[in-house]
């Protein structure tokens, strides 16, 4: 596999663009959707465009960083460095969220195939103020029509409250589909917890999996299988966590399935 292509920028030499500044390896392909490229690159956040962000844990017990790929180290293995403090780490990729990172030099990068608008969370008990998970399983249900991206949702992916609703009325931590009932009907597995707020009619849910490869232009799928690697096409977007509006300047699917990679 090539290595990632990393974002950088130089000054141009006396006689030939002098002193411009000059940013080399920011788009990897020509094919664009509602102006965006697809694929994306390495680099520093503060360039140009946007780059792939990864989180990641730097020491044992500390806070998970977000930060930008300076090089490609091996298949699934990256420097990166912190967004605040610049400083460098050398990470591996992981099948996990970033907030069950909990040994140091560990990261994921998250790619985002589906967004649902008006999902129902189902399949529990009420208690309290609000709602308490009594099982270990719950069912999120969807109309076709509230669906933006891949339709067929994947066993092994996992699902988060979308900005608008985020930490409300849907659960927290590791909601990772189980089982497909239907078109429109997932199971997933959660911890037990208490979910506050509205467990119907939700602004946003959305699925995503843990990046195993990620080149310039496709992202794969942590395998179950050598046989079993799903790769996709991508394009970089805000993450969903800003509360930034999904996808209102961001290409749609437009026919062809694409994944969403997070960027900086």
């Amino acid at each position: 596999m090539a290595k990632l292509k990393v974002q950088h920028t130089r000054t141009g030499a006396p006689g030939y663009e002098a002193s411009a500044t000059i940013v080399e390896d920011s788009y990897v392909s020509p094919i664009t959707i509602n102006g965006t490229n697809i694929g994306g690159t390495g680099g520093d956040n503060s360039q140009t465009v946007p780059t792939i962000r990864i989180s990641y844990l730097r020491d044992t017990g500390g806070a998970v960083d977000t930060g930008y790929i300076v090089r490609q180290k091996g298949s699934l293995k990256f420097a990166v460095n912190n967004t605040s403090d610049a400083n460098t780490s050398v990470v591996s990729l992981v099948n996990k969220l970033a907030s069950e990172l909990t040994t140091a030099n560990t990261a994921t990068i998250l790619a985002n195939t589906m967004i649902i608008t008006g999902s129902n969370l189902a399949n529990i008990g009420t208690g309290g103020g609000g709602y308490t998970n009594n099982r270990a399983y719950a069912y999120i249900t969807y109309a076709t029509a509230n669906v933006a991206g891949n339709s067929s949702p994947t066993v092994g992916h996992q699902f988060s409250g979308g900005p608008g609703g985020l930490g409300t009325g849907f659960p927290t931590g590791n909601v990772t589909v189980v089982a497909i009932n239907s078109s429109t009907n997932v199971t997933v597995s959660c911890a037990t917890q208490t979910i506050t707020g509205n467990t119907t009619g939700r602004i946003q849910a959305i699925e995503s999996f843990n990046v195993y490869h990620i080149s310039n232009k496709f992202v794969t799928e942590w395998p179950t299988s050598p046989a079993a690697e799903q790769k996709w096409r991508y394009y970089l977007g805000a993450p969903y966590s800003s509360g930034a509006a999904i996808l209102a300047s961001q290409p749609q699917w437009q026919g062809v399935v694409l994944a969403r990679v997070d960027n900086n």
